[in-house]
Order: C-alpha cells, then sequence, then structure tokens
C-alpha cells in the first residue's frame, strides 16, 4: 500500500477501509469497477478530517452520497472513494403565531446533513406535519440534489461547506459551485401542510 493511503487508514482504522471494493455493490445503478480504496464516512468530522488529509496528501479521491446521479465505469476508481452517509437533521427554529384557539406553526427552518437521503428529508417533514410534496420520489441525497434541484435550492436558506482552504464557510444557494464546495448541511425553510 502507497505510504499516503497508509497514513490515512492508519488515521481511521484499517477496519474502516475496504481495498479493491466493487462500486456496483454502492451505487444506486449497480454498475461500477473497483474503488482502490474504499471509506464511508458517518460523521461531519471524519467526513472532514479525510478529505482534508486526501488534500493534504495530494491523493486522488471522488465524494459521493446515494449514487443515484452517477455512473461509474467498469475500470473503477484509481484513488480513494468516499461515501457520504452523515446524515442527521433537526428542526433549528420554528415561525408561527398564537391565537385563542392555540399555537400555529407557520414555517419551520430545518437543517439536514448532505448524506440524508431524500426519502428520509421527507420522512422527517411528514413527521413535523410541513410540506413534502416538491420532494416526493426525488432520488438521491441532499447534497447531491442540491446542486441539481431547482425545487430544493428555493428552499435553501443558507448552505454549509468545505471550501478548497478545508474551512467550513456558510454560503447561499446561489454561491454553490461543485468545484469549489463539499456540502456538509443545509438549512431549509419548509412550510406548514394547510389543515
Amino acid at each position: 500500500m502507497d505510504s499516503k493511503y497508509k497514513l490515512i487508514v492508519d488515521s481511521f482504522g484499517k477496519d474502516r477501509f475496504k481495498f479493491n471494493e466493487p462500486l456496483k455493490h454502492h451505487t444506486a445503478s449497480g454498475f461500477g469497477g473497483p474503488a482502490k480504496v474504499f471509506f464511508i464516512a458517518f460523521s461531519t468530522k471524519e467526513l472532514i478530517k479525510i478529505i482534508s488529509m486526501c488534500r493534504q496528501l495530494g491523493l486522488t479521491y471522488f465524494l459521493y452520497g446515494s449514487g443515484s446521479k452517477i455512473m461509474i465505469s467498469d475500470l473503477g476508481f484509481d484513488g480513494l472513494v468516499i461515501k457520504n452517509r452523515i446524515k442527521d437533521i433537526q428542526t433549528i427554529s420554528v415561525k408561527g403565531k398564537v391565537t385563542k384557539y392555540g399555537i400555529g406553526v407557520d414555517q419551520a427552518a430545518i437543517e439536514a446533513e448532505s448524506g440524508l437521503s431524500i426519502k428520509k428529508f421527507v420522512e422527517y417533514l411528514n413527521a413535523q406535519n410541513l410540506e413534502t410534496l416538491e420532494f416526493l420520489n426525488l432520488p438521491g441525497s441532499i447534497g447531491g440534489n442540491l446542486f441539481l434541484n431547482k425545487s430544493l435550492q428555493n428552499h435553501t436558506k443558507s448552505i454549509k461547506v468545505l471550501n478548497l482552504e478545508s474551512e467550513i464557510i456558510q454560503i447561499k444557494v446561489e454561491n454553490l459551485n461543485p468545484r469549489k464546495h463539499i456540502i456538509i448541511s443545509a438549512v431549509f425553510k419548509i412550510k406548514a401542510k394547510i389543515k
């Protein structure tokens, strides 16, 4: 094993990595040859650490979420493949009004990490009695969809990204650039369902 890869593997522990792992087992399409090294990031801290290390060591890496919007060659990937499974979600604020009939929620701010599937996002919104119609049947994860889906972008209040200098910064959706940013999480403004 290359000494640069060994530094990363030793930093996380060998049991966290797979070598020559067929990527077809980790994509929605079921296609893809072997990754030289494969890693699943389960926390924001892990994701930032492994990407920062790859950048510092000059290692080639590829990051993806659910794999629903990518096609990987049967030749595989000669580098480190990182599957993003950071998936926390929480309500961070609620707007509403108090009337003689009780407290009514008009809108909520929901923060979701980039590896969260849209399906789980919709389930959470439903449980909170928030609108889901625009997000139904979207494949993939929050991160991948934020780059492509106008409906999701229209509900985005802010995005937390890792920039090229490996700093975490907060940006607006109109400044999001796939060449410069790795999405960590986003805050969405979601209206309550009309009763």
